[in-house]
């Protein structure tokens, strides 16, 4: 028999809990009332996780996905809320779409907010924090620096990109790979 030690969080990330009248995220273990909860009383107001117990599977809904710079690792938005957080993400029939309002407030306040984002129908992903990412499957490196392009680019020779069939997000690189 193996024994092992974790702490409170770690539980918390591994073990969904949910009582009668109180909710603690899976994702970041922070906790409230389900009364406090508003019109979603399940999903984290810290982190933006959904702890539902019937938390559906996202896999074929169109989706908005970008890179969490606090969290470090990839924001997965649907309906224009965050539904989860993963390492690693697989869209189809993606396009690559730039807010210029957003790159604006950037180059002017020199402070960045969300603006940029792969947007596909959902194929695949692995959770945040995972321990299994898989590998790249190769493709061209897409990147996007707001102080360097106004859209995503390839990496290789710096051309714009708009649309793939494929992308393969994989962390902790922060580069998008893309099958075109």
């Amino acid at each position: 028999m193996i024994k092992l030690l974790i702490t409170e969080s770690q539980l918390s990330k591994i073990v969904e809990d949910i009582t009668a009248d109180k909710v603690i995220c899976d994702t970041c273990g922070w906790s409230w009332k389900k009364s406090e909860g508003g019109d979603d009383p399940y999903v984290c107001h810290k982190c933006g996780y959904n702890n539902s117990e019937d938390n559906e599977d996202y896999i074929g809904e169109k989706v908005m996905v970008y890179y969490n710079l606090h969290k470090h690792t990839f924001s997965i938005k649907n309906k224009e809320k965050v539904i989860l957080h993963a390492d690693s993400v697989t869209l189809t029939d993606v396009e690559f779409r730039v807010r210029q309002g957003g790159r604006e407030n950037v180059l002017r306040d020199k402070s960045k907010n969300v603006h940029a984002f792969v947007i596909g129908t959902l194929a695949d992903y692995s959770k945040f924090p995972s321990s299994d990412i898989p590998e790249s499957t190769g493709g061209d490196l897409v990147t996007y620096n707001p102080y360097k392009y106004d859209s995503f680019v390839c990496k290789d020779d710096e051309s714009p990109i708009y649309k793939a069939k494929e992308v393969h997000m994989v962390n902790p690189k922060k580069i998008f790979v893309v099958e075109k």
